[in-house]
């Protein structure tokens, strides 16, 4: 899995960050994140799949402190360069963690939040996910938080998509219980779906959901970008339909991602 995201890490922001899809999905996660982090200040966030530090970054210049962390050590590298182009050594640091062993993590901090964003939850097969909520609740603060944000086991677009291709298999591979094969240039990973449903068992013991909400019900998955970045009209008009459906909760089983915000009980 590392050298499949490490192959990818030099065009990760000019395909996806810097893509009209990416800005789309994100702008609909972090107009909740600032309602969470509203007059809040220099809280500690633990960020699990940073990527390429893009997220880190808009956390620290709100003034928080984030730790970012990655299994890949070129996504790292990226972080790393974007933390001293910001001048925000101060505020973040990286460190090299595998999901699929978090129950090896040794952490000499307590968090208030932690965040994970577009699918790095995805990438665990279900007995690897099953292990992370005992992990992660000796690392939160009482009262502390988890954001996630998760591909689910089916997608309007993606069904409709694949159909019209004639591409069934495609169409409906979110609902396999052995995952989906994907590959990152070259490289193989499988990639694992969830329901809303299935998180909230997971994580039942010390956790309770106080959010969740569609991301990409209206606006499509980033594939289809080279599409719609023709096409910005419809493309605004899908900005504008996925504004209305942003609270509605049903939504979040049938969207490219949903976001599900859970509370620790401590």
């Amino acid at each position: 899995m590392n050298s499949a995201f490490d192959s990818v890490a030099v065009i990760y922001d000019s395909t996806f960050t810097q893509s009209i899809i990416g800005n789309a999905q994100r702008e609909v996660i972090r107009l909740h994140l600032e309602k969470v982090l509203i007059e809040k200040h220099n809280l500690k966030i633990l960020e699990l799949n940073c990527g390429t530090g893009e997220d880190a970054v808009w956390f620290a210049q709100m003034g928080h402190k984030v730790l970012a962390t990655d299994i890949s050590e070129k996504m790292l590298e990226l972080t790393e360069q974007k933390i001293k182009a910001n001048n925000l050594s101060d505020r973040i640091q990286t460190k090299r963690i595998d999901l699929s062993k978090t129950e090896d993590l040794i952490l000499n901090d307590e968090f208030d939040l932690i965040f994970s964003n577009f699918g790095g939850i995805n990438c665990l097969p279900f007995d690897d996910l099953f292990k992370v909520p005992e992990s992660l609740f000796r690392l939160l603060k009482p009262g502390g938080k988890i954001i996630l944000v998760i591909m689910p086991t089916f997608c309007v677009w993606e069904m409709f998509y694949f159909t019209i291709k004639l591409n069934l298999k495609k169409a409906f591979r979110r609902s396999s219980k052995n995952g989906s094969k994907v590959y990152l240039n070259g490289d193989e990973i499988t990639t694992y779906y969830y329901t809303p449903n299935i998180i909230n068992k997971i994580f039942r013991k010390g956790f309770e959901q106080v959010f969740l909400k569609p991301v990409g019900f209206f606006i499509p998955p980033s594939y289809l970008e080279k599409f719609f970045s023709q096409k910005q009209r419809t493309f605004n008009l899908l900005k504008r339909m996925e504004s209305t459906v942003t609270n509605c909760s049903v939504l979040a089983n049938y969207s490219d991602h949903f976001l599900i915000e859970l509370k620790v009980n401590k």
